[in-house]
């Protein structure tokens, strides 16, 4: 990699953004910025944090909580079943090889599945930043990033959510967590077809 490369990357990867809810105007400001900050440190939200974000959106707070705990299992969960469909992914010359490529999908999938619960917590299933996508589709073009394989791994991860949040909260609380991650997915499609099509 050349350093005008890296300093593509590192540009790139300031500008990608998944999570815009920080930027509703019809969420209260206070709670856009505990949004922010989380977002920006890359973590879950606290338990006080998604009490105040469920007392204002009057999701149940207490099923939000017990998900969160869940994520890391969640995750390994649908790497585990997306491995079992197609194990040559890892192998040398499959798309998720060398390892830090694997771990690279294991990663974006958590960040989906977290932001998706600023989303429930919220109950906004419309939560990405547009420009930010079009920012990450950059990056991932520039990395070559397998988004097939993403993708498939995210819709395990969507299907093992749901059935696990339906299990702790409602069915329709689990579904608007199936859209929120769907939405992830249409945005992530949608925005490489289109940077696809502005490199032909």
């Amino acid at each position: 990699m050349n350093a005008a490369s890296a300093d593509q990357i590192r540009a790139l990867a300031q500008r990608a953004k998944v999570c815009g809810l920080d930027q509703d105007p019809t969420i209260a400001l206070d709670l856009r910025q505990v949004i922010a900050t989380a977002n920006r440190d890359q973590r879950l939200l606290s338990t006080e944090e998604l009490q105040r974000c469920c007392q204002w959106s009057g999701v149940d707070c207490a099923p939000l909580v017990s998900l969160q705990d869940l994520v890391p299992a969640l995750v390994d969960r649908s790497r585990s079943a997306l491995l079992s469909d197609e194990p040559d992914l890892v192998k040398p010359g499959g798309k998720l090889h060398p390892q830090e490529r694997a771990d690279a999908c294991w990663r974006d999938c958590f960040h989906f599945l977290r932001v998706s619960i600023y989303g429930i917590a919220l109950k906004r299933t419309e939560i990405t930043d547009r420009e930010g996508m079009v920012a990450l589709a950059e990056l991932y073009s520039l990395l070559d990033v397998p988004v097939p394989a993403l993708l498939r791994a995210l819709a395990h991860l969507r299907q093992n959510s749901m059935q696990t949040y339906a299990g702790l909260s409602s069915a329709d609380h689990a579904k608007a967590l199936g859209e929120t991650l769907e939405h992830i997915s249409n945005m992530i499609r949608h925005v490489m077809k289109r940077h696809e099509a502005n490199n032909l």
